[in-house]
């Protein structure tokens, strides 16, 4: 008998003029359509549907008062185990299912499980679920996969259904077709199963919004995994693109690992080009700017004035999430650098790590004003000129030396190079450098003001005439995804 034989023949039974068994005529068109279409519709559907030969470890189904939806859905997924929910009036449902998937090489009854909710109670859907997936453990190689049918039962229990795939990150499934009045559902045998992955995997925003946190609190390695995983789920990923590159790039900013930023600036270059459309202005723009900036420090040779913006930018990045033994850290390379590098610059030859003190003028003279420069500022005596020049150092041989950049910087009285001193104790006595103090929110703002200000009188000589407090504000890390 073909086909559309077997479909008139389900419809006169189910009119009452023909017989099948015993039971309602409703009853009777269910046991003839699974005794003589059930194995065809599913051949032909599996045929057409390649993706339902993917082994599943779970089926959780709606039922309803009719138990058709459920026992389809089972022959067409072939779970290792099925869970039915089904609210209390459709109990007749369960024997009728449970009948059918039991024995018989399918399923084994300890796999067969169903659970009875309130129909208008969304949170007993999502506990029986819950519930049933923590009982059922997946083979250790994997996780456990799961698919939610929400074809059958009342409309309020596909919606809590749908809900709680959404929350457990489970697939979903529904039967799709054409209605037909005379049976109240879709014709038996047009069934088009829709599998679709979790709302999570297909939009990813909830997720998106937990990696952007992460994102936006430096804790780059975990927004790196976070925005990776999201490349292999979501639909659309180019935003998790862009920000999984542009983590990267922070991570290795924040790092100083001048090596990896050459290919981290490749990746988010192109990472930026393709989500253009996504982007704002703003972003694109920051972003641009930044890879700008990035690829002065990309060299053999970094430039040092820009090494110098990088290190206060840093510490602006890590005094802004909380983090203020790193800022006070930057803050201080800052100040150090912008000091030992005015003595470098303007005395060519001279090295702070191994200093010519010839290059400075006449050694003697120079150990002189070096010794009195300390006297007067109420530093540590010393016979000696240093072998390797800290900041202290560095701003004492500037102000013995009388050097113009003293004046510009503040730093051409007794008073301000005591004042600096005790500033740079606070970087010294911190759990990072030589002590066991932590810096406080108040120290490491000190530290900054005084690095912003000397940055920008060091910028002035030896930058690129832009204004540096305006260049360090767009170089802010970014903190949207779009």
């Amino acid at each position: 008998m073909v086909m559309a034989e077997k479909d008139a023949k389900l419809r006169r039974i189910l009119r009452g003029e023909e017989r099948w068994g015993d039971g309602s005529p409703s009853d009777q068109a269910t046991s003839y359509f699974l005794s003589e279409m059930l194995d065809e519709v599913v051949t032909r559907i599996r045929r057409q549907r390649p993706e339902l030969t993917t082994p599943v470890d779970l089926l959780i189904s709606m039922s309803g008062f009719s138990p058709l939806t459920t026992i389809l859905a089972y022959e067409l997924i072939r779970p290792t185990k099925l869970l039915v929910i089904y609210s209390a009036r459709a109990d007749a449902s369960v024997d009728f299912i449970g009948n059918h998937v039991v024995g018989g090489g399918r399923l084994r009854h300890q796999n067969f499980m169903h659970r009875s909710v309130q129909p208008t109670d969304p949170q007993g859907v999502y506990r029986a679920v819950k519930d049933v997936l923590a009982r059922s453990g997946a083979p250790r190689e994997r996780k456990l996969s799961a698919i939610i049918d929400i074809t059958g039962g009342k409309k309020v229990m596909s919606a809590a259904a749908a809900l709680a795939a959404w929350q457990l990150n489970l697939g979903l499934c529904n039967l799709d077709g054409e209605y037909d009045p005379e049976f109240r559902r879709v014709v038996p045998g047009d069934e088009r199963p829709l599998l679709l992955a979790n709302p999570t995997a297909l939009f990813g925003e909830q997720e998106m919004a937990a990696a952007l946190d992460a994102f936006r609190s430096g804790a780059f390695d975990s927004a790196h995994a976070q925005y990776t995983e999201l490349c292999e789920q979501i639909l659309e990923p180019t935003r998790a693109r862009f920000m999984r590159a542009v983590s990267a790039l922070y991570r290795a900013w924040c790092d100083l690992n001048l090596s990896s930023l050459p290919e981290c600036i490749r990746a988010v270059d192109a990472a930026q080009r393709a989500a253009e459309r996504e982007l704002t202005q703003q972003t694109s723009r920051t972003v641009a700017e930044q890879l700008d900036f990035l690829r002065t420090l990309a060299t053999d040779e970094p430039d040092p004035a820009a090494l110098l913006v990088c290190f206060y930018v840093l510490g602006k990045h890590y005094r802004r999430i909380g983090r203020h033994d790193f800022a006070a850290l930057l803050f201080y390379r800052t100040i150090e650098g912008c000091l030992g590098r005015r003595l470098e610059l303007a005395h060519p030859g001279f090295t702070c790590k191994n200093p010519d003190y010839r290059l400075l003028g006449d050694p003697v003279a120079v150990a002189g004003g070096y010794e009195k420069a300390l006297r007067d500022t109420g530093g540590r005596a010393s016979v000696e000129l240093p072998s390797n020049i800290s900041l202290i150092q560095a701003a004492t041989l500037l102000y013995s030396l009388n050097d113009d950049f003293t004046v510009g910087a503040g730093l051409n009285t007794p008073a301000a190079i005591a004042n600096l001193r005790e500033l740079a104790e606070i970087r010294n006595n911190s759990i990072l450098a030589h002590g066991y103090r932590t810096v406080t929110p108040d120290q490491s703002e000190r530290l900054r003001v005084r690095a912003k200000h000397l940055l920008s009188v060091f910028w002035r000589l030896y930058g690129t005439g832009s204004d540096v407090r305006a260049l360090c504000d767009r170089l802010r890390f970014i903190d949207s995804d779009r």
